[in-house]
């Protein structure tokens, strides 16, 4: 008994460290809509999987030949990969204006900001950096920049709509 509960104790160990599988979605409408009810960020990649041209390279998206670090800067992601051949991949390719493929997007955790995008070949290196880069989800801060210019006469208040006059 106590070595069949050790032998149970160390599968569902060894499950449990197992890598997840790397799961792409085709539907981009379910994949954002899940990425709306989740909190993570969605990858969306736009390709011609039969071209060697226009497709993504497969080693970047698929787990087989890949190390566990390339499979470790999917796991934060919602994934959706498209086939822009089809109907409707022309119709999701035209909703990101991509006309060059492959065409790589980031959206944010809440599903409404494409915070990277990319059209055209992309290498590991590059590809590591924007998926390390944007694993968050969150949108960059936007800071607020004062258009005040600084030789102006603090006794007559600044308009921005006045910017063009000359003094």
């Amino acid at each position: 008994m106590t070595s069949y509960l050790a032998t149970a104790t160390l599968a569902v160990g060894m499950l449990a460290t197992a890598p997840k599988p790397v799961q792409w979605e085709q539907s981009y409408g379910k994949a954002l809509e899940a990425t709306r009810a989740g909190q993570d960020p969605l990858l969306v990649v736009l390709d011609k999987p039969n071209s060697e041209d226009a497709r993504i390279e497969p080693e970047l998206i698929s787990e087989d030949g890949n190390s566990g670090e390339k499979i470790e800067l999917l796991k934060p992601y919602r994934l959706c990969h498209v086939d822009v051949t089809t109907e409707y991949g022309q119709k999701v390719a035209k909703a990101f204006k991509a006309k060059d493929f492959p065409h790589v997007a980031i959206i944010d955790k809440t599903g409404s900001v494409v915070i990277y995008h990319k059209s055209g070949k992309i290498g590991s290196n590059e590809w590591a950096k924007a998926l390390t880069k944007h694993k968050s989800g969150e949108r960059a801060a936007v800071s607020r920049v004062s258009y005040k210019p600084s030789g102006s006469n603090p006794d007559k208040p600044y308009c921005p709509n006045c910017q063009r006059q000359q003094f």
